[in-house]
């Protein structure tokens, strides 16, 4: 246990290095970047649903990486750039994301998972468990996320399913209900395999229903995990060293195998906006970092909170069929805000007014305002009755009616 520890220990100090150096290179790549080339800025990066060339983006403010395939995706799944979206990629440990959420909805969190020796045999990245150590399915899931154990993704599976083909049965299967089309898993930790694949927007499509677990969230957004078990004492360090060097970060994986490549997904909020950044395939381990790190940038430049319109606006009349000429005004019920991504060109509104009959109370909704970025609908707002209107008179509805039947008549 003594050489393990020391060089986990000698691992992390390294780690906590490269991040603190990933940092300052960080820090001054943003001060060199309107003078750095773009070389790596492809002809086939897209913004949105086009590519960039065609919506005269200049190449300049495009994100300068290197990666073979990746994405930058908002909370509520608005695709703000890709590479390569949907080609079929090795995942390495990224993989472990979906031993977590399978995990998560097979065992409860005090569950005590027994590490069988099957599980200490993987090899590659270990979270040094022992053959019958007993863990909690939390403690299993922080030596799977945060160290990226093999080991753990080995028990997890055989304590969740029985056997390890069983557990892969039900990854594959909740991939499916995601929508994950381009997803096949034929292992819980991510060793290559023939057949165990994914593309950047399923993994970014399974980063997001991750991130709606409390408690992967707070996992994957620790930089360290330490428990104790009755049988050893365990001191992780994160493997994702996003964490240590970007502001806001929270999360989520890295993955690494010599067909993959160096992979990350990374989570990042600030000023409430969340994001994600896939990058897959790069070719240093410090790379992946920078280069999530370049796309995070990317979107919370362009992608920001703005406000759209102000409650009480008046955006026209509704007529009220049971009077005659008679219209009232319509306003917004509340204020309007939302995140708009600039380069999708300006917003414009749709205003949809109704036909209104009385009695009319003020507030009543009497229409809507649909918010647009081109076709899509970035926002709706309802409209409102901004006064009263009372029922008329018999009498006057009398009137109203001839009036209405002479005007028929002569149109």
């Amino acid at each position: 246990m003594s050489y393990c520890s020391s060089r986990s220990s000698l691992t992390d100090k390294r780690r906590r290095l490269t991040a603190l150096l990933l940092a300052l290179v960080l820090a001054g790549s943003c001060l060199l970047a309107p003078v750095s080339a773009h070389a790596a800025v492809l002809p086939t990066d897209t913004i949105g649903d086009r590519l960039y060339t065609d919506g005269n983006v200049p190449e300049r403010s495009m994100p300068d990486v290197t990666m073979k395939s990746g994405l930058l995706m908002t909370d509520d799944g608005q695709i703000l750039w890709s590479r390569n979206p949907n080609e079929r990629r090795p995942m390495a440990s990224i993989t472990k994301i979906m031993t977590a959420i399978v995990s998560m909805e097979t065992l409860s969190p005090d569950k005590e998972v027994t590490v069988p020796e099957l599980s200490t045999e993987v090899g590659e990245s270990s979270a040094d468990l022992r053959t019958g150590e007993v863990m909690t399915r939390h403690q299993m899931l922080q030596a799977l996320l945060v160290r990226s154990g093999n080991d753990a993704a080995t028990a997890l599976a055989i304590d969740c399913s029985g056997s390890v083909s069983a557990f892969v049965a039900k990854m594959n299967e909740q991939a499916a209900k995601l929508g994950m089309k381009n997803t096949h898993f034929m292992n819980p930790h991510g060793l290559d395999e023939t057949n165990h694949y994914t593309t950047a927007v399923d993994i970014a499509t399974m980063a997001r229903y991750a991130m709606t677990f409390p408690e992967f969230r707070e996992i994957v957004s620790s930089r360290e995990a330490k428990f104790v078990t009755p049988t050893a004492t365990h001191d992780y360090q994160t493997t994702n060293d996003l964490l240590l060097m970007y502001n806001g970060a929270n999360g989520i994986k890295t993955g690494y195998t010599t067909p993959a490549g160096y992979c990350v997904v990374g989570g990042a909020k600030r000023s409430g906006v969340q994001l994600y950044a896939v990058v897959l395939g790069t070719g240093g381990t410090a790379t992946r970092f920078l280069e999530a790190a370049t796309l995070l940038d990317f979107g919370f430049v362009h992608y920001r909170p703005q406000s759209l319109a102000l409650k009480g606006t008046i955006l026209g009349r509704a007529t009220v069929s049971d009077y005659l000429d008679r219209k009232v005004p319509v306003a917004l019920s509340e204020d309007t805000s939302t995140c708009v991504y600039d380069l999708d060109g300006a917003v414009s509104r749709k205003v949809i007014i109704w036909t209104g009959k009385s009695p009319i109370k003020k507030g009543q909704k009497l229409g809507t305002v649909q918010f647009m970025q081109g076709k899509r609908i970035v926002a709706t707002t309802p409209l409102v009755a901004t006064t009263d209107v009372e029922s008329p008179f018999i009498l006057m509805r009398l009137w109203y009616g001839i009036v209405k039947g002479w005007r028929k008549l002569r149109s």
